[in-house]
């Protein structure tokens, strides 16, 4: 037989590491079918899929009660997938387009999720968006009950596989055999997609947004996954198969030696100390995020204390969960988030119209402010909850001075009623996420009224070049060394330098250790991310002299061209006589120009 032909395949590394196995395909394939029925048919079909739902709901809550027992926190996503299930806009969905068109249940479920997948589309927020994976999941859990096809059999992966698929669901994810499994390769997802995601909390190399990886590979193929590159390589020959074996063992023996080190303090090789804290979803995270190193949570998303939910939580449910993030972020205390949401689809309770332009629509603080009732809440019990340790309260979206005046205003009113009713509150900074232009602009105006300043690069690098990073057409052109994106966060980090208050990044930048030199030469002496990140980062600011760092800004400063600074900072890093301080990513940077 002749030897298949070796590729080189190009997408998003999500996790970083090498694997090397035999390809395993997850077939998702389904011959739906597809007819038009008589009118005493209808009630019939509808039962059908009324069948339906009440099996998958009964599957996902069984596999949604085996990872509680296993203390696996994607049980929580699991439930989502339930009140997806009980949704009426999915349920009625079906239903009437069965009646209305006709058509048999398959057939109506096949349309009725297009829609729906269609309809997240237009959702600013990027992990909001990448949820539309999940309606992809439950239809097709829906969809192969009606055709009587079983689940993927993912318990049978042989061990030392591959799994290729077009995007995994928590539930595969439960059904794996994760001893067997190596990496992943997927035609979708994103950074913060489920696959992703997993790979990351189990330090597994992954490349997302390969779109067509599934027709490219077939089970038992050898592959190589580059999660460094964002690359897998498909039957290689032997001179590069022996090359990516020893990269993956350089690999592994670094990552060994930073995860030994990864509680020492993050300072600088001239003595300059940065402050690395996680980013968290859960309230069960903040103890894993100090074990993986981080000194405290820079960024708390409260909004998933809202998601997954048929009603909204009570005053009493957000207290305990903040006091639970509180009392486990040890020393280094906790930055809450207010609620961010991008659109009410995510939120059973708070359904409004449809939004033409959900990007520049009614979204965190401007929602928060709408619907004060709702921030009121989660105000008093961030207020109340304060008492447990060090907390900061950072609010999202700001544009400008009105909408800080606003909080302030509606904060010291909770404060007034907490403290006549004799709770006793202590002093709470208030500040806010420089992720706009306008509040990039106004740095130095809104320094001078909050108490901090932290910056979403994700948000603020999108609107500044106005990319929509999930729009593969234009993704490439999402440049976070941009001269304009350079300038503004230099801005705002003298801004706050000069009103003498703190200023942090909590964005995706700042986990990333390639950009760390440039961080710490604009001035930041605060970065937060994800905790698995935690360990290189610290690493790598051990690794830094700031002087150096300082000198290289002001090079890049001077160039016009985002190619051109990025070049530089290759160059730099490859240059750079660093030696085994480094974390394996920028390791392998240094080592390999392409």
């Amino acid at each position: 037989m002749a030897k298949p032909h070796a590729q080189r395949l190009t997408g998003l590394g999500v996790s970083p590491g090498y694997a090397i196995g035999r390809a395993w395909l997850l077939d998702r394939t389904l011959k739906i079918p597809r007819y038009h029925i008589d009118a005493d048919e209808v009630a019939a079909q509808q039962a059908r899929f009324g069948d339906a739902v009440g099996q998958a709901e009964a599957q996902i809550e069984e596999i949604r009660r085996s990872l509680e027992e296993a203390g696996d926190e994607h049980g929580l996503i699991l439930e989502a997938h339930q009140l997806m299930l009980r949704d009426t806009t999915l349920t009625e969905g079906v239903c009437q387009a069965i009646e209305q068109k006709q058509i048999n249940a398959e057939w109506a479920l096949q349309k009725v999720v297009r829609g729906l997948k269609q309809m997240f589309d237009h959702i600013e927020d990027e992990y909001f968006r990448e949820r539309r994976a999940d309606i992809g999941f439950v239809g097709d859990r829906l969809m192969r009950i009606l055709v009587g096809s079983g689940q993927a059999a993912l318990s049978q992966i042989d061990a030392g596989a591959i799994v290729i698929a077009q995007d995994l669901s928590p539930a595969d994810t439960a059904l794996l055999d994760r001893s067997a499994v190596l990496g992943f390769a997927t035609d979708g997802g994103g950074k913060t997609s489920h696959t992703a995601i997993m790979a990351r909390q189990l330090e597994l190399p992954a490349v997302v947004a390969l779109e067509s990886v599934t027709e490219q590979v077939g089970t038992g193929d050898t592959v190589i996954i580059d999660g460094v590159q964002g690359q897998v390589l498909v039957n290689p020959d032997p001179e590069t198969l022996a090359h990516y074996r020893r990269l993956q063992r350089e690999f592994m023996q670094r990552k060994a030696q930073l995860d030994r080190q990864a509680q020492a303090p993050a300072i600088t090789a001239d003595g300059l100390s940065i402050t690395v804290r996680g980013n968290i979803e859960g309230t069960g995270e903040a103890a894993s995020a100090q074990a993986a190193g981080a000194e405290g949570v820079g960024l708390f998303r409260t909004e998933y204390l809202f998601m997954n939910r048929d009603v909204l939580p009570d005053l009493e449910t957000q207290r305990l969960a903040y006091e639970t993030v509180l009392r486990t972020a040890g020393a280094g205390g906790a930055t809450i988030r207010t609620l961010d949401v991008g659109g009410d689809k995510f939120i059973e309770s708070l359904k409004r119209h449809e939004e033409l332009n959900p990007v520049m629509g009614l979204r965190a603080i401007r929602f928060c402010l709408q619907q004060q009732d709702l921030f009121r809440t989660q105000l008093e019990a961030l207020l109340r909850a304060a008492p447990a340790g060090a907390l900061r309260i950072m609010v999202p979206l700001i544009s400008g001075l009105e909408e800080v005046d606003a909080v302030q205003a509606l904060v010291a009113d909770v404060r007034a009623g907490l403290e006549a009713q004799g709770v006793t509150v202590p002093p709470v900074p208030l500040g806010i996420m420089i992720e706009l232009p306008s509040a990039a602009a106004l740095a130095d105006v809104l320094a001078e009224h909050v108490d901090f300043f932290s910056i979403g690069t994700n948000d603020l690098i999108q609107y500044t070049l106005a990319i929509d990073r999930a729009n593969e057409q234009v993704a490439h052109l999402y440049r976070p060394l941009h001269p304009a994106v350079l300038r503004q966060l230099e801005f705002v980090v003298r801004a706050a330098g000069a009103a003498g208050i703190p200023v942090a990044m909590c964005g995706e930048m700042a986990g990333d250790p390639f950009y760390v030199p440039v961080l710490l030469g604009l001035g930041l002496r605060e970065l937060s991310m994800n905790p698995a990140a935690v360990p290189a980062v610290k690493a790598v600011c051990r690794a830094l002299d700031s002087g150096a760092c300082r000198a290289l800004y002001q090079e890049l400063r001077g160039l016009h061209r985002a190619d051109e600074v990025r070049a530089r900072l290759v160059e730099w890093w490859i240059d750079a006589d660093l030696g085994d301080r480094l974390p394996p990513e920028i390791h392998d940077v240094q080592h390999r120009r392409a």
